[in-house]
């Protein structure tokens, strides 16, 4: 799996609509992010997390927290819990010499009846609604959420 593009919108520190290219380079195959304390380094990690494994992810400010709460409490603080936020992961995998290219838009935002989260997958630009509904299964095939802190990992 090779990650292209991540796009937050009102997720912790990023507010509005941040993207970031991470498709590696001919010779360049590592992709880094550095800045000073407190520039949202781990955050954009969280969000590689909580994009894939939502419920099960393993992020850095969580703790106890329920589910829930969590995902109310990384909503941008400017921005309107109704509108909510959203972390959009596109990437690409090989299967039998044809690259796949896919992308998973993980959402939630805040209404009268508590938090509601929404997952769309789609491949190749179309949704993809077997992929959408069999997630975690499918993820945990070839990243299981046990080993993701080996891919993605805060080197401070």
């Amino acid at each position: 799996m090779i990650l292209d593009r991540i796009i937050l919108e009102n997720f912790g520190a990023y507010a509005g609509r941040q993207e970031a290219v991470l498709t590696p380079e001919p010779g360049k195959p590592v992709i880094l992010f550095g800045g000073m304390n407190g520039g949202g380094k781990t955050t954009f990690l969280d969000a590689i997390q909580l994009g894939f494994y939502g419920r099960r992810s393993k992020t850095s400010n969580r703790g106890n927290m329920a589910y829930n709460d969590y995902l109310a409490e990384c909503i941008h603080r400017e921005a309107s819990p109704g509108r909510g936020s959203s972390i959009t992961i596109e990437y690409h995998r090989m299967s039998e010499g044809r690259a796949t290219r896919y992308s998973l838009k993980r959402s939630w935002r805040c209404g009268p009846k508590g938090v509601r989260e929404t997952l769309q997958v789609s491949r190749d630009g179309k949704p993809d609604e077997f992929l959408t509904d069999h997630w975690d299964e499918t993820l945990e095939a070839y990243l299981p959420v046990g080993i993701a802190h080996l891919f993605f990992f805060d080197g401070e």
